[in-house]
């Protein structure tokens, strides 16, 4: 079976089909053309595809497919570094800023640079940490110490094999057509280093 994209689309447009599970639960990307071989084989069932962008072969015309869902799933464990998303920052720092201690809800979250980012901080798991909006307004473009605050716990990257961070999907940018999963997946979104 060849599949051939009009030619006017660059693959970096191209690279990104979301792949759920039987129950509907966001698992991973994968490439469109990996998406179109599970549907080939009657493994997966296209969900959403983007009708600007066509694929064609001698026996089939159909949207480039970005969401699929696979017919039968058994999960398997992979071991990678742990994504930094907002997620599992969040869950590092047990839901509570991290300079007062209060247990936040999910609405009221800011992350927050130690070292800001004007001073040169960088977007690494040490240098990010949860705060409330009081904590992270008081602190605003200072260092805690300078603020008069102080954390609660460092920050440390989490190991990976840390079964609080067992959700894996890598995402850069997000589609319209995951717009049915846009809250579930804005927290699993890698915070720009």
């Amino acid at each position: 079976m060849a599949v051939r994209l009009r030619p006017r689309y660059s693959e970096e447009y191209m690279s990104d089909t979301l792949i759920l599970d039987t129950s509907g639960f966001p698992l991973a990307f994968v490439s469109w053309q990996r998406a179109v071989s599970l549907q080939w084989q009657d493994r997966a069932v296209v969900i959403a595809e983007d009708a600007e962008r066509i694929l064609r072969a001698p026996s089939f015309e159909m949207g480039l497919p970005r969401v699929i869902k696979l017919r039968n799933h058994i999960s398997r464990k992979l071991r990678l570094k742990v994504p930094m998303t907002r997620r599992n920052i969040a869950i590092r720092d047990h839901s509570s800023c991290q300079y007062c201690g209060m247990v936040l809800q999910t609405a009221d979250y800011t992350i927050d640079h130690v070292l800001p980012r004007a001073r040169g901080g960088k977007s690494v798991w040490t240098n990010l940490v949860l705060a409330c909006v009081r904590c992270n307004k008081h602190k605003s473009d200072r260092t805690p110490q300078e603020a008069g605050l102080l954390l609660t716990q460092k920050p440390v990257e989490p190991s990976q094999f840390d079964p609080r961070f067992n959700f894996r999907l890598h995402i850069k940018v997000l589609r319209p057509e995951w717009s049915d999963y846009k809250a579930y997946i804005y927290w699993n979104v890698e915070l720009e280093k």
